[in-house]
């Protein structure tokens, strides 16, 4: 890789983007405060990434409350991953690729860092073209 510079890096097919939730337990105020606090400290630390609201109740796929940060980019997902696995405040975080195919993304293909949750998968497809491209959750 020496001399390219990551402006020029793209991810490798069928990888659009990255998705990372970062899950709480909604009905727990401290679990709550740690997440709203989490959020505010990315957005303040990573301005130009994508962060979506906190979801105070299961969607989705997600069993439990969470909120979401998009990487578009290799150089995001390089600088936010490693800054999320050190500072994410004992809350479970899942990174997942964008390929067009929801439900093997949101398994087979997923990392996770700290305490695996139990996904609903019942309503992810195997074939979504859009997903990962359009704005899929509203912020």
């Amino acid at each position: 890789m020496a001399g390219h510079s990551l402006v020029n890096i793209r991810f490798p097919s069928p990888i659009r983007s990255y998705d990372v939730h970062i899950y709480y337990f909604e009905t727990d105020e401290t679990h709550t405060a740690l997440a709203r606090a989490l959020k505010a400290e990315i957005e303040e630390k990573f301005p130009k990434l994508r962060v979506y609201k906190l979801w105070a109740h299961p969607i989705g796929p997600h069993p439990i409350g969470n909120f979401e940060v998009d990487l578009k980019s290799p150089e995001e997902f390089l600088l936010f991953v490693p800054w999320i696995q050190v500072n994410r405040r004992g809350l479970s975080v899942l990174v997942h690729p964008n390929t067009g195919n929801p439900l093997k993304d949101h398994t087979e293909n997923a990392i996770w860092i700290g305490e695996k949750q139990v996904l609903n998968t019942r309503n992810l497809n195997e074939i979504d073209n859009g997903y990962g491209i359009t704005e899929n959750i509203s912020a």
